[in-house]
């Protein structure tokens, strides 16, 4: 790292949380390098770890909380020290009060206990679990970092609490808090085989589209501790196969790279399924430990009851309340059949504690008892009659009570456990008994409208666990492409109107933010928000509307300026399209994205996390994949897609381009496609297919009109002076400060390079700016203040300027252009492969002409004509302009070239179409970029009657190349 990244080491060390202080990880991140080398540098420099930087004030706040309550328990001390701004665990806690012996004022014998034994929280850990108990010790202590393990059991049997446990177990007994335990679901990546891979074992840059700097992945950041696969069982064939190198040898290679990666890992794999048939065998014989933990049915009455005690005393413990659990109840509770398991029963129980907790609130002492029967238990169906055990007669034949004083020694629950209610259920409780009792209700009604708010909560809760989607994951991955002030203004606006409207979905975040990503940019350079429904949105959804209104008046408080009428008529709809009963799931515009290469699961892996499970799918194409497997695929993918409102493809170039219309025609589905994809325009997509208010078509054309907006213009064959531009609010201020800084790298690029300066201030937008200076220069880079659309130009950001390695890039991207702009890129066009008025008739013989004249100079190999062939036999590659463009595969070509023919006459080539150009395309996998340019002019009538009426082959040349 050079002296400039130490510096910025040190300057965000000054900066940093000291309550948090930034591990060495975090600072990789933020450095853009590797943890070791981050380690290496902080101790050269003599500076301690952040554990170490942290000891003084942690220890300050300890003993302050030990002084006001000696006899706390470590769980309390934690909970509290969290409640301070630390980011800090039980054990974290534990481990710092031994090594300070702090331990003599508080419970040192029970914290002993917890520390010694990990599994101890775990009831049946003595009983019907000690088997696996003793199976998870063993795995753990293996040398050298633990044996790989495979749990099995049925939802809910609290696989993902053992795995946990394994953890903290080990972490005890090896003295270290520096052990990671990094945790996948397998679910997420089912379909895409390709993003596990970059997930699991990161990539170097350049590995694909997108991928500007090498990444670590999961394994490296789980090095010497544990990966969690959780539903290992769908993780693909593939991706199971990925693992044997790790497992066998400790060593992985990441995406892209030819050198290998060490790592020593310990896997710990969770799975519902039958081993031996939803997994590879060869993966299978790779665990050596498999622990099978069994259903709730099979478990002991003495331990089910325990289960259902320890419950019912954490949620005394939340609502700081008694609760009485009336006999009946608990017999209720031991008979009943949970499918879902412990999960079940706990989120059953806290169904039951919020309603008795609901009924207490008419009560006037606020220490009233809440009391737990069979109709408060809201079961759908009790237990028929049945003969009691005498066993289930001891454990039901008295009331259980328990107190908010009560020590719960528990098993902290996964993050992300879907059957985990938050507190929240019982402030919503406080908040709407204490709105309604001002509104004259009876206590009947008042129940009954909070019992309808809660029932919504619950069913969101039962959503959210079989959608898999996590509120904040979204919000966390959310501030990746959206300014954290709109994320924050976003979220303020939600809650406003669920005042009036109540708890809103929150991918209704998603859409705000990301919505005022786009918007707020183009009020800020001056362009005008039209919105063509405004009119409708007042007077259909004036609710909407005037909740709408309300939430804007929080804008000048993030960003500095209101919002104008078109920009809330945008809010109501969105709005009205989450809270509207004609939006229902199942009802959304099915959306496909289809790009070569991995590009499209990217970019649908990054809406998908956003916005959980969406109607966005993925299709990758193989580069020598038949256009005949592509149709059939694509085929069974809008099938699959189509919920009765249609179905959008999102594809980049080639062969799909026209199989939408043949899909279309085939099962009469309405089909629209929109090609040239990017991340924008999925974004773009899967915001606008949330609003009913847009059909298909609307949706489509709105993407086609976007695209076209930010493509500047085409460029004069005649060379052109070259220019650079600075920008920014007024044309002076930053943008004199940043050709003062680049002035000296770019003029050794391009010593007659001119410098223009743009202001914002200007009557045109700064892409209309833009691209009216690209007619009268060649733009070899742009440095600006704040981000526009460029197109394929260079630019570099007034944050970035400081930073060497990004200026280099910048430099080296300029290089490019430059050469682009120059001609160096191949030459596609010969004029001894351009063939005019050649008398030809037939689509065969086209291709067997320009194939061979082809192969004759050795451009191409012998079998790319059969590649060919295979493709036309598919689907006819001709536009509606008359120009046909058959292809082969990249891998049969050995010099990427065109050769052209104009027949005398046109020629006939399927689809109704005739042929009045023929360009055989002979493209490289490296070049197959330069269709684009190709593009602009073959689908542009004018030219291509212009290119049909040259005489001359250097005249076609010409043409082609503008």
């Amino acid at each position: 790292m050079k002296s400039s990244g130490v510096a910025h080491m040190l300057r965000l060390l000054e900066a940093e949380d000291p309550k948090n202080p930034l591990t060495d990880q975090e600072l990789a991140e933020l450095l853009e390098t590797s943890r070791s080398k981050v380690t290496s540098l902080r101790k050269d420099a003599g500076i301690e770890n952040s554990r170490e930087r942290r000891e003084a004030i942690l220890l300050e706040d300890i003993q302050n909380i030990l002084e006001a309550d000696s006899k706390i328990s470590m769980t309390q001390l934690t909970k509290e020290l969290v409640r301070n701004g630390y980011r800090i665990t039980l054990n974290s806690t534990i481990n710092f009060m031994e090594q300070k012996s702090l331990l003599a004022s508080t419970k040192k014998a029970t914290v002993k206990v917890v520390k010694k034994d990990a599994f101890s929280g775990i009831i049946g850990s003595q009983r019907s679990l000690s088997m696996q108990v003793e199976q998870a010790k063993a795995a753990a202590m293996y040398p050298p970092i633990g044996l790989h393990t495979l749990i099995v059991g049925e939802t809910g049997v609290g696989k993902s609490i053992l795995a946990e446990a394994m953890y903290k177990f080990m972490v005890n007994n090896k003295d270290s808090e520096t052990i990671p335990f990094v945790e996948l679901n397998c679910a997420d990546y089912a379909e895409n085989p390709q993003l596990l891979t970059a997930q699991l074992f990161g990539y170097k840059k350049g590995a694909f589209t997108g991928a500007e700097s090498n990444r670590e992945g999961l394994i490296d950041q789980a090095n010497q501790g544990i990966l969690f696969l959780d539903e290992v069982h769908r993780m693909p064939p593939d991706g199971q196969e990925m693992l044997f190198q790790l497992i066998d040898k400790g060593v992985y290679r990441r995406l892209g790279d030819r050198d290998l990666q060490k790592a020593q890992v310990m896997i710990i794999a969770a799975t519902t399924e039958d081993i031996e048939t939803s997994l590879l065998n060869t993966f299978r014989r790779r665990i050596p430990m498999v622990i099978t933990v069994p259903p709730l049915s099979v478990r002991g009455i003495d331990e089910k009851y325990d289960i259902i005690a320890t419950f019912f005393r954490q949620e005394s413990i939340r609502v700081k309340r008694e609760i009485v659990i009336k006999s009946e109840a608990i017999r209720s509770l031991l008979l009943l059949n949970y499918p879902g398991n412990i999960g079940e029963l706990r989120s059953k129980i806290q169904v039951a504690c919020a309603k008795g907790y609901l009924a207490c609130m008419h009560q006037s002492d606020s220490g009233s008892q809440i009391i737990i029967d069979n109709e408060t238990l809201v079961l759908s169906a009790l237990p028929e009659n049945q003969e009691l055990s005498r066993e289930l007669k001891h454990f039901s034949t008295k009331d259980l009570i328990v107190y908010p004083t009560d020590k719960v020694t528990v098993p902290t629950q996964p993050i992300n456990d879907p059957y985990e209610f938050s507190e929240g259920l019982y402030r919503i409780i406080d908040t709407e008994y204490v709105k309604l009792q001002g509104n004259y209700l009876t206590e009947k009604e008042i129940d009954s409208t909070i019992w309808k708010l809660i029932e919504k909560k619950i069913s969101r809760y039962i959503t959210t666990i079989q959608n898999g989607r996590q509120v904040q994951h979204l919000k966390d991955n959310i501030q990746t492409i959206v300014e954290q002030d709109l994320v924050q203004m976003a979220e303020e606006m939600l809650r406003t109107a669920e005042k009036e409207l109540g708890e809103l979905d929150q991918t209704l975040l998603f859409c705000l933010a990301t919505h005022f990503n786009a918007s707020i940019r183009r009020i800020r350079n001056g362009e005008g928000i039209m919105n063509p429904n405004l009119a409708n949105v007042k007077k259909h959804y004036p609710k909407q509307f005037k909740i709408a209104n309300q939430m804007a008046e929080l804008a000048p408080k993030y960003i500095g300026m209101p919002l104008p009428d078109e920009e809330i008529g945008f809010i109501a709809m969105y709005l009205s399209a989450t809270t509207d009963a004609k939006v229902k799931i199942g009802k959304n515009i099915g959306t496909i994205v289809v790009t070569h290469g991995k590009v499209a699961a990217e970019m649908v892996a990054v809406a998908n996390e956003l916005m959980g499970n969406s109607h966005l799918t993925a299709l990758c194409i193989s580069l020598d994949e038949s256009p005949r497997f592509i149709y059939s695929r694509l085929l069974e993918m809008v099938k699959r897609n189509n919920q009765g409102r249609g179905v959008l493809v999102l594809v980049d170039m080639g062969s799909p381009e026209t199989f939408g219309d043949q899909i279309a025609e085939e099962l009469g589905i309405n089909v629209r496609t929109v090609t040239r994809v990017d991340t924008l325009m999925v974004l773009d997509a899967i915001r606008k297919t949330q609003l009913i208010e847009m059909n298909l078509d609307e949706v489509a054309d709105s993407l086609v009109e976007q695209k076209k907006s930010v493509v500047l213009g085409k460029r004069n064959h005649s060379p052109k002076p070259e220019a650079f531009i600075c920008f920014c609010l007024t044309g002076q201020g930053c943008a004199r400060y940043l050709f003062e800084h680049l002035e000296e790298v770019i003029v050794e690029v391009s010593a007659k390079v001119k410098f223009v300066f743009l202001s914002l201030l200007n009557e045109q937008t700064m892409e209309e700016q833009i691209k009216e200076t690209a007619q009268q220069y060649d733009i070899i880079g742009i440095a600006g203040s704040f981000k526009v659309q460029t197109s394929d130009i260079p630019i570099i950001m007034m944050n970035d300027i400081q930073k060497q390695s990004a200026v280099h890039r910048f430099v080296a991207q300029v290089k490019e252009r430059q050469k682009q702009l120059k001609n160096e890129s191949p030459q596609l066009f010969q004029p001894s492969l351009v063939f005019l008025q050649e008398p030809i008739t037939t689509k065969k013989e086209a291709i067997q002409f320009l194939c061979g004249k082809l192969q004759a100079v050795d451009f191409v190999k012998e079998t790319f004509i059969q590649t060919v062939k295979e493709r036309e036999a598919m689907v006819p590659t001709i536009l509606d302009t008359g120009v046909a463009i058959p292809h082969g595969y990249f891998s049969e070509v050995n010099q990427p070239q065109i050769a052209v023919l104009i027949p005398q006459a046109p020629i006939p080539w399927g689809s109704g179409l005739e042929a009045k150009v023929v360009l055989m395309l002979a493209f490289t996998e490296k070049t197959s970029h330069l269709f684009g340019n190709i593009y602009n002019v073959v689908a542009d009538q004018s030219l291509v009657d212009q290119l049909t009426a040259s005489k001359e082959r250097n005249q076609v040349i010409e043409c082609l190349n503008d």
